[in-house]
Formats: C-alpha cells, structure tokens, sequence
C-alpha cells in the first residue's frame, strides 16, 4: 500500500505569515520543505505505524496565492467596493476591514487541499461583515488580458491551500460600476 501524507510543517506556515506580517517582497515568500526534509522529519516517528508492505511518501504542503502582488499575475485583482449610502466608518476603515474579513475568509482552518474557490462564497462573507457600511463588492483582475470574471472561479492542487497576500492597495472605493471600472482592476 503506498500512503501519501500532504505535510504542512508548522515552521513552514510559521514562515509565511512573518512574510505577511513583515510585508516582504515576492522574491522572499517561504519555500516549502523538500520531500527529502520531511521524509528524514517525520519518517522515523510514523514508519512504526505503518505495515511491512506500507509506503509513507510526504508531500510537501503549498499556498496558491490569490490577489496581491506577489500572487502569478493571473491571480492578481482589486476588490471594488461601493459604500453603502448610510456608512458610519472612513474609506479607509472599510478597506481594512474588507481586507480583515479576505484574510480571516483565506484561514486555512476553513480549508482543504485542492479545492476551488468560488468568489460567491468571498462575497458573501464579506457582506455578512460589513452588512451595513458596503452596498457591493466585486474583483477584477490586474492582468491586461483578464476579463470581468476570471477570478470568480480558481482551482488548486491536490497539495495547494488558497492565502490571499491582497493588501489595502488592492482594495478601491468607487461611487459606481461602470464599464470602464470593471474591466481592469487599478
């Protein structure tokens, strides 16, 4: 029997969200562990588990990141938020906390590897929070050949986790949704 074990290393994720809370450059992000580092990591602790015939392979865990800078450029975007006509908070208090609800909406609690992210899922939680100060949200993608609705739907793989690396740089208050607002994101 062969075992596949997709390992996401606490020092690893540790890394990652330093990276994010340091706002460091693209370049920088974490690398995953090898498999060759965690198969002399966790080896010898499970091989005694495991039957005669049993093969542990570890696979090492990875983010897809979505819609920063530091995201593939395909995944890049900005989130367009219309302000509800009674808001009580600042621009700027809003953008944060639409950019607090993305990040608490992306932890990783609330995933599992390989699977889809679906914008309508993103959009409702954001209204949920903000219910009372934003009227609309959507994304549009940074990308020159991207078109109203590409980042509504992302698949990952058997071994990725989605983790927004958007910013408040992402995020954009606008009076409206026009053509011109919705075909690339600024």
């Amino acid at each position: 029997n062969i075992i596949e074990l997709i390992v996401l290393t606490s020092d690893y994720y540790d890394n990652v969200l330093e990276w994010t809370a340091n706002q460091r450059p693209a370049n920088e992000f974490p690398i995953e562990p090898t498999v060759e580092t965690l198969n002399t990591q966790f080896s010898t602790a499970l091989n005694s588990y495991k039957a005669i015939g049993d093969q542990i392979i570890y696979t090492p865990a990875k983010f897809k990141k979505l819609f920063g800078a530091s995201a593939d450029a395909t995944l890049q975007g900005t989130f367009k938020v219309i302000k509800s006509p009674g808001a009580t908070i600042t621009d700027n208090e809003i953008k944060a906390r639409v950019l607090s609800t993305i990040d608490s909406f992306f932890n990783i609690t609330n995933w599992s590897y390989g699977e889809s992210f679906y914008y309508t899922e993103l959009c409702a939680f954001i209204h949920s929070q903000l219910s009372t100060q934003i009227s609309s949200v959507v994304i549009v993608g940074k990308d020159a050949e991207s078109v109203f609705g590409d980042l509504f739907e992302i698949t990952s793989k058997p071994n990725e986790l989605f983790y927004s690396t958007a910013t408040v740089d992402d995020i954009e208050i606008i009076n409206s949704f026009t053509d011109q607002n919705l075909k690339k994101g600024s």
